[in-house]
């Protein structure tokens, strides 16, 4: 009996041994992939063009006339002519709206010298009838 527990102890070990070397060969990889940021989308995003009008909360309402690339439910890509910072607020005014609602800035990318691709989620759901055909969109609480 205690050559069966010395023969299992000494596998166990012989195998441990063999999964750290195996985890240290990959190092490499697995920290890649640990590094490497997880993208998941709460819903599909439409291929549209939509006006919209964007200004920094703390600035005088000074707003830029910009267009949507895509859009969802809770998000859009809009192209810009000003690079902001992921994080940031911005407000985000609707044509059909008089007031302006909250957005983050989840990214910035350069596009060319002078514009800028930018990630944004609403803080409020926007429900749509016909984003594609653009007839109407209200924006309303989560």
């Amino acid at each position: 009996m205690i050559w069966l527990i010395t023969i299992v102890i000494f596998l166990g070990a012989a195998v441990a041994v063999m999964l750290v070397f195996w985890f240290f060969s990959q190092r490499e990889e697995i920290l890649a992939a640990l590094r490497k940021p997880v993208e998941h989308r709460m819903e599909a995003r439409i291929p549209t063009r939509v006006g919209l009008e964007l200004s920094a909360p703390d600035e005088p309402p000074i707003y830029e006339i910009t267009f949507t690339e895509n859009v969802s439910f809770h998000g859009a890509r809009v192209v810009t002519k000003r690079r902001r910072s992921p994080n940031d607020s911005v407000l985000v005014k609707l044509p059909q709206e008089r007031l302006p609602s909250h957005a983050r800035i989840t990214y910035c990318q350069s596009l060319k010298e002078d514009e800028f691709a930018m990630g944004l989620q609403f803080s409020l759901v926007v429900y749509y009838y016909d984003w594609i055909g653009g007839s109407e969109i209200v924006s309303g609480r989560n």
